[in-house]
């Protein structure tokens, strides 16, 4: 009962019914919130902004309860943060093992960004807020290094607040 408690406090929760994308991968290499969470980033690369948002909101229940008890695990037992940046081989095994704050916190910033640019303002800020939540999250730049998403959103939801 305390976990439900929990995850209402933390107000993490899509918006909308969005049950037409399939939230599940087809491909064996990839799970299921890594595949949800680049289908998101690949929209808002590609400036389908709108389409980012249905994504993330399409699949957010699924995913990110399992994130959020991640996360104050994380906290709770006072793990370090994972670095950004080129990683060792045992340092990159380390930060996939956090898949779930990976990936919500990535999908989140995806969205964020999406509602920013088309200037939903009051909508970004608060997926920046929820995004800002995950911070032990990284996500990989096909550069070879991470990054860190939650970090990003509070950088942007300050320029937001001047």
């Amino acid at each position: 009962m305390t976990l439900v408690v929990i995850l209402y406090s933390t107000n993490i929760t899509a918006d909308g019914n969005h049950g037409d994308f399939q939230c599940y991968s087809s491909d064996p290499e990839m799970g299921d919130s890594a595949y949800w969470a680049s289908e998101a980033i690949e929209s808002f690369a590609q400036n389908q902004f709108e389409e980012a948002i249905h994504i993330v909101d399409a699949c957010f229940d699924v995913f990110a309860t399992e994130a959020v008890i991640m996360q104050k695990e994380l906290d709770a037992n006072k793990v370090k943060y994972p670095p950004i940046g080129r990683v060792t081989r045992n340092e990159k095994e380390k930060i996939h093992k956090n898949y779930a704050v990976n990936d919500v916190s990535m999908a989140l910033w995806a969205k964020a960004r999406s509602l920013e640019e088309i200037g939903k303002i009051n909508l970004a800020k608060n997926a920046y807020s929820k995004c800002m939540f995950l911070a032990h999250g990284r996500a990989w730049d096909p550069k070879g290094w991470f990054w860190n998403p939650a970090a990003d959103c509070v950088n942007r939801a300050r320029k937001l607040l001047e």
